[in-house]
């Protein structure tokens, strides 16, 4: 795993851990991903990480859109940040669309993190 330790800049460790997790997991399906801070996208289909992980955690939640490589939206996942994630970085993962590939994303980020 890809560990760039002081982004997303606005969160504690777990979350930093989770959130990097997932992304890295996201770009390895080969998904471009927009985020959302609650209020706005604050990023477009990017597949950069840094720009990705810059991104997040500017408000204290962010919804995740992941696409596929012909940008059809694959889900979403809803990241809540200091939600009580402290020795559980899977926390941060509030929410997530009840789809084949969210599931498969989410159970192969919880794998990792297992280990941690």
């Amino acid at each position: 795993m890809n560990l760039i330790t002081n982004l997303p800049e606005h969160c504690n460790m777990d979350d930093r851990v989770a959130a990097q997790c997932l992304i890295n997991e996201l770009l390895a399906a080969e998904c471009t991903i927009t985020i959302n801070d609650g209020e706005e996208d604050c990023l477009e289909k990017s597949s950069n990480l840094n720009a990705i992980l810059e991104a997040m955690s500017s408000t204290g939640e962010d919804i995740l859109t992941p696409f596929d490589k012909d940008g059809k939206d694959l889900g979403w996942f809803y990241l809540i940040y200091a939600n009580g994630s402290e020795g559980d970085p899977m926390i941060l993962i509030s929410d997530l669309s009840a789809t084949p590939f969210c599931e498969e994303i989410y159970n192969k980020v919880n794998a990792q993190l297992e280990v941690v």
